[in-house]
Parts: C-alpha cells; structure tokens; sequence
C-alpha cells in the first residue's frame, strides 16, 4: 500500500491528526532502533577486533583510552610549541615596527626574520594589536626586574629607600623604554583600546603602577591605596603625552615637566618624610594635609 493511500485512509478515521502524528511516531522510533542495532554492531565489532590485537601483541593493552591520553600529550605539546613560535616572531617583529607600524606587514617581516615563512602572520588572530600588546608585556616585565633590583640595592646596603627619588627615577625608566618607538606609539596607544585587547592593556598598565607602589615599600590596606596609585597613574599618563611632543635632547623638557607634575600634581604637594608619606593639597593659600600612610 502506497504511502498516499495510507495518509487517506487515515485522515478518514476520527481524530486523524493524531493518528498520523502517532504513525509518524512509530516510523521515527524504528528508524532509531535499527540506526542503534547497527552501531551496536560496530561497535561489538571493533571490541572484538581490538582483543585479538591485545592477544597477538602479547596481552599488551592498547586501549582507547591510553591512545587518547597520548594523542593529548601530543596536542598540549604541540600547543606550547605554538606558543613559543609566535613569543620568537613577535620578538623579531619588533625590529620592524618603527618602519612598518603596528601592522601584520611587521608581523610577515618577523616570521621571516625569524626562519619562518612570511604567512605566518596568520597565525595572530588580532594582527598588529597582539604585537602591541607583547610589547606592553616584554617592557613591564624588564619594569619588574628593574624595581626588583634597585630595591634589593637599598637593602643591601642598609640604606632608607628615599620614596619620592625612588618613584621618580622608576617613572622615567619605564617611559624611556618607549623612545625607540616613539614615532609609532601614538597608534600604540590607539591600539591599546581597541575592544579586543582594552582588558588585557588596562590590566597591563594597572600592575605597572601597582608595582611601582608595591617595590616601593607601600603597605598600606586603607582608601589611600587606590589614591596613590590613581595619582601616579595619572602622573605617568600626563607625562607620557609630553614626551610624544617633546623635541628637546633627550626629552629634558620631559623629565623637567615630570619634575613639576611630580612635586605639584592639581594642586597636591608630596612630602616624604621619615615615618611616612603625606599629601598636601594647596588651595588659596592655605594647607590641607591628608594623610596618605
């Protein structure tokens, strides 16, 4: 009997819709039941298959499991291989980027200057802005070495660790980490707000003034730990702006200009003294001291 005379003969019947909704039903179901009892039979299959293996190799186990395993030791391996692959070319790239910008065309010049090919570049899904990014990272992570040290020197040589020459000479360490791209950080900076990495450059420049603070020797647990990182934060924003203009050797009116923003930042004065760090805020004449620490 044909399908169509099927489907008349039971439009006719009372209740129809269900009657077919039913018939449609047990269709599907011993549809599944076969597509079940073959893969079932498959699978019995390999099993059977895979003991004969086991006996002929001697009752070594070769089991799926243990395949796995080793196929996602493989994987891992190979994702860190990858990993290392794009630290080398982002590296190389870099000697590119005062001629080329913060673009994929540094990117194919450092994979080349690295022995590898020129497409390589596909490999960084965010193009010029990951190669932004790792110098954000690369210049913070030589940051943390610096503080490190220079605070290992005030140790060792039982020295008090002057507060205010020590922020003032870590700012301008790391500000002049960017002279050698100086002509292109100005799209940096653009770049570093671009929607895909604007978490990952805040985060960035976030731990930089927290390690500024932390080396330092701040300890504090109260408000005035967001205030003195805001202030330096701001500090080093402002002075960053001028040194994109600056035209002076060495950019001195820079580091003058940190001078004055450091010592007199809106009004605030700073003064170290032996016990701790306070905060002077001058308006009209007169003194407000707040206690930072």
């Amino acid at each position: 009997m044909s399908v169509s005379k099927v489907f008349r003969r039971v439009a006719l019947q009372p209740h129809s819709l269900l009657n077919v909704v039913s018939w449609n039903a047990q269709i599907r179901y011993k549809h599944n039941i076969h597509a079940l009892s073959h893969k079932h039979h498959k699978f019995s299959t390999g099993n059977l298959c895979l003991r004969r293996m086991t006996d002929a190799r001697g009752g070594k186990s070769t089991s799926h499991s243990q395949d796995s395993f080793k196929d996602y030791k493989k994987h891992e391996s190979s994702a860190v291989n990858d990993t290392d692959v794009k630290t080398v070319i982002l590296d190389h790239a870099l000697d590119f980027v005062v001629d080329y910008g913060w673009s994929r065309d540094a990117l194919a010049y450092g994979a080349e200057a690295a022995g590898y090919a020129g497409v390589a570049e596909g490999m960084f899904v965010k193009g010029g802005h990951e190669l932004a990014l790792h110098f954000l990272n690369v210049c913070n992570a030589r940051f943390r070495s610096f503080l490190l040290q220079e605070s290992e020197e005030y140790k060792r040589s039982a020295e008090k660790l002057k507060l205010a020459e020590f922020i003032r000479k870590a700012i301008e360490f790391r500000l002049r980490m960017i002279i050698p791209y100086i002509s292109v950080w100005p799209e940096a900076m653009s770049m570093f707000l671009h929607p895909t990495i604007i978490a990952s450059s805040f985060e960035e420049f976030a731990r930089m003034v927290d390690d500024i603070w932390y080396y330092a020797g701040d300890k504090s647990t109260d408000f005035s730990w967001y205030s003195k990182r805001g202030i330096l934060a701001k500090t080093y924003a402002s002075t960053q702006m001028v040194m994109l203009q600056d035209q002076s050797p060495d950019f001195q009116d820079t580091w003058e200009f940190l001078d004055r923003r450091y010592f007199c930042f809106h009004g605030y004065y700073f003064q170290c003294y032996e016990s701790n760090c306070n905060l002077y805020a001058c308006n009209n004449n007169s003194v407000e001291k707040l206690i930072l620490s």
